[in-house]
C-alpha cells in the first residue's frame, strides 16, 4: 500500500517536473503523502595553519559565500516546490547524494527520481543499493498511470517489480507485458495470479534486439516496469546490457523495485 512518497530533489531545474509527477500520484491516490527531500553536497570546512589570514581567494570568506549560495539555492527549491503544491512537505539534508537518499528512503514506500540520459555515479549507486521501489521520471508534458508495460524477461527481479507495483498502485487493473526472444510455450505468465485479484494482463511476444524492441513498444505506454538492475552493476556488466540501455534511452517513467 502506498502511504509516503519521496520526491528526490538535487537540482533546481528538476523541481517542476518531479512535483508534477507527485501531483499526478495524488490525483489518483489522494491519501498519499508527498514529501520533497532536497539533498545537497556537504560544504567541507577549509583547513589552514594557525595565524593565516583568510581572504576571498580561498579562505573563510570564500567558504561563507559557498554556504550563503547553498542556502539561497535551497530556499529557491523549497519555495518553488511548495508553491506548485502547497499540501506537500519539504525538508533538506546535506551529504553524499546516494548515501543520504538510501538512508531517507527507509521512511518512504517509494522514491521519485529524475531520469537523465546517462546513468551518473549517484544514480548508479542508488540502482545498486536501493531497498524500496523507485520511479525514474523524465521531464514530460503529461504523466499518467493508465497504460503500464512490463518488460518481462521471466526473471525473479521483474517478478518482484510487478508485485511491488501492484501493491503500490492498486487501482491499476490492466497491464501489457512484452517478452523478447522467449517462446510463448516457455513463458510462465502472470495471468493465473492476476485473475485471482481481478486484474488483466496481455502478453506481446517479439524477436530481435531486446532494448530496441522494448524502447519502441514503450512509446505507446505511460510507464515501463523493469526488473532490478543490482546484479548488473555489482559485477560491472554495464556495456551492452539491455536494461541499462533502456533506462538511458527511454522517454517514459520507469518503475524499478
Amino acid at each position: 500500500m502506498l502511504n509516503r512518497v519521496m520526491v528526490t530533489l538535487d537540482n533546481e531545474a528538476k523541481v517542476e517536473h518531479l512535483a508534477r509527477y507527485g501531483k499526478m500520484i495524488i490525483e489518483n491516490y489522494p491519501n498519499v503523502e508527498i514529501v520533497g527531500v532536497y539533498i545537497q553536497p556537504a560544504i567541507e570546512e577549509y583547513s589552514y595553519g594557525a595565524g593565516v589570514d583568510y581572504d576571498i581567494r580561498g579562505g573563510k570568506i570564500d567558504h561563507e559565500l559557498k554556504i550563503k549560495k547553498a542556502m539561497e539555492t535551497e530556499e529557491r527549491i523549497k519555495e518553488k516546490f511548495l508553491s506548485l503544491f502547497q499540501n506537500y512537505k519539504f525538508y533538506s539534508k546535506n551529504g553524499d547524494m546516494s548515501e543520504v537518499f538510501l538512508n531517507e528512503l527507509k521512511l518512504f514506500d517509494l522514491a521519485i527520481v529524475s531520469k537523465t540520459d546517462k546513468i551518473n555515479h549517484n544514480l548508479k549507486e542508488i540502482l545498486k543499493k536501493h531497498h524500496k521501489p523507485i520511479i525514474l521520471v523524465p521531464d514530460l508534458d503529461r504523466y499518467s498511470l493508465d497504460k503500464i508495460l512490463i518488460a518481462d524477461n521471466q526473471g525473479l527481479e521483474v517478478n518482484k517489480s510487478v508485485f511491488d507495483f501492484i501493491n503500490a498502485f492498486k487501482k491499476v487493473n490492466e497491464f501489457k507485458a512484452i517478452t523478447v526472444n522467449i517462446s510463448q510455450e516457455a513463458v510462465k505468465d502472470l495471468t493465473f495470479y492476476l485473475e485471482k485479484i481481478e486484474k488483466k494482463i496481455e502478453y506481446i511476444f517479439e524477436e530481435g534486439p531486446v532494448d530496441e524492441i522494448i524502447l519502441d513498444c514503450a512509446k505507446e505506454f505511460d510507464m515501463l516496469v523493469l526488473g532490478n538492475l543490482k546484479h548488473l552493476f555489482l559485477v560491472e556488466k554495464l556495456i551492452g546490457e539491455a536494461g541499462v540501455k533502456i533506462i538511458e534511452k527511454i522517454k517514459k517513467p520507469v518503475f524499478i523495485a
